[in-house]
């Protein structure tokens, strides 16, 4: 689709049907004569959003739409993994196997051992639950979160109890 292929899936992954439609919005500005206006990570938003209301001790309700919310969902017990691989086949083959790799992520963290994960959302995830389970979360490449959301840390360290 970037390359300029334009034959389109009638029933496109998640990521390709977002690639579609800022392809349809950019073409349609350009012809208006307009910028291109950026759009939110709404896979994000919805992931913060929820993280704050359980930081804050709220109920909070989170529904995965998409592979990407799946480590946030898993670590904070709104989906299994079975489930996941259910839903998305596609989380055996992201950065690293999610679902093996999110698994024992959370299974570190929990023995206070050191988090060697790459994966962005992984580390995004555990970094998350430590927070929320006051729990001091050692990660390696903590620069992994650039990939999706470089303003992670200053989001996460300026939330407080």
């Amino acid at each position: 689709m970037l390359l300029g292929d334009a034959e389109r899936l009638s029933n496109p992954p998640f990521k390709l049907q977002l690639t579609y439609e800022a392809v349809a919005h950019w073409k349609s500005q350009r012809e208006k004569g307009l910028s291109w206006v950026p759009r939110y990570d709404e896979t994000i938003i919805s992931q913060a959003e929820t993280y704050l209301k359980i930081l804050k001790g709220q109920k909070s309700k989170f529904t995965p739409k998409q592979a990407e919310d799946f480590c946030f969902a898993y670590v904070f017990g709104y989906i299994t993994a079975e489930d996941g691989e259910k839903r998305w086949s596609s989380l055996r083959g992201h950065e690293s196997d999610r679902i093996v790799e999110i698994q024992k992520t959370l299974q570190s963290a929990k023995s206070n051992e050191e988090i060697t994960s790459k994966d962005h959302r992984i580390v995004q995830a555990v970094a998350m639950w430590g927070k929320v389970n006051n729990k001091k979360v050692n990660i390696l490449y903590s620069s992994a979160v650039n990939k999706s959301w470089p303003q992670f840390w200053d989001f996460l360290n300026s939330r407080n109890k």
